[in-house]
């Protein structure tokens, strides 16, 4: 099993340290793989697949870790938790093809094909935070909820330039075409323990390799 890929991100999340526009701009993945880009931003985040793959696995050290993680700013700050997943990430990421799966999308996860420009920089944290804790289908369903025929026609329109149509069955660019990727029926029901998770993470690394393929991203 080569967990090459899932090192490397959490290496990058032990890494960064700083604060403010200037540092985001040289040390942001999104902003380097956009020439500086502020209104850049991540499509799938990788956090959130690897928390729920812990989750699937609930080796007893990730139990422990979660249970004291009120005693610091989230676990994927907490640069001693992530060091002892490194050091012991085969028992906390077995071998398993949901393991696979997650080690493929964290490869393409960190490439250019993940990257998306967004038209106004607060929809980052908009999209981070309640009801959709970075879940774009469910993010992407509400925008296009709108009667102003103006704000639908410039949400398209940025859907198409960012090369997101892939979200959309049949290329339909609508509220109720919208692909439903983590298996509960219904694009704005995604609470983690009822997703399927390898269904989930396999929906992101297939979109993620044809955006690829569409934007001649070299992903070998």
């Amino acid at each position: 099993m080569k967990y090459e890929s899932i090192i490397k991100k959490i290496n990058y999340w032990k890494s960064y340290d700083g604060t403010g526009d200037e540092y985001r701009k040289t040390h942001d993945l999104d902003c380097i793989q956009t020439k500086g880009n502020l209104a850049a931003d991540t499509i799938f985040s990788l956090w959130l697949p690897l928390r729920y793959t812990l989750n699937y696995f609930e080796h007893s050290k990730w139990t422990k870790w979660k249970e004291n993680e009120c005693n610091c700013n989230g676990l994927k700050n907490c640069n001693a938790f992530l060091d002892d997943l490194i050091e012991n990430i085969e028992e906390y990421l077995p071998e398993h093809m949901l393991t696979k799966q997650l080690a493929e999308l964290f490869r393409i996860g960190q490439t250019e094909a993940n990257t998306m420009i967004l038209p106004y920089r607060k929809w980052n944290t908009v999209r981070g935070g309640k009801p959709y804790w970075d879940y774009l289908p469910h993010f992407l369903y509400d925008l296009l909820d709108t009667e102003n025929k103006d704000f639908l026609n410039a949400v398209q329109k940025w859907i198409k330039s960012e090369r997101l149509v892939l979200f959309f069955k049949d290329g339909i660019i609508d509220k109720d075409h919208v692909k439903e990727l983590a298996g509960t029926g219904n694009v704005c029901s995604h609470f983690p323990r009822n997703l399927d998770v390898l269904l989930l993470i396999r929906n992101y690394t297939e979109i993620l390799h044809e955006r690829a393929r569409i934007m001649r991203v070299d992903i070998k």
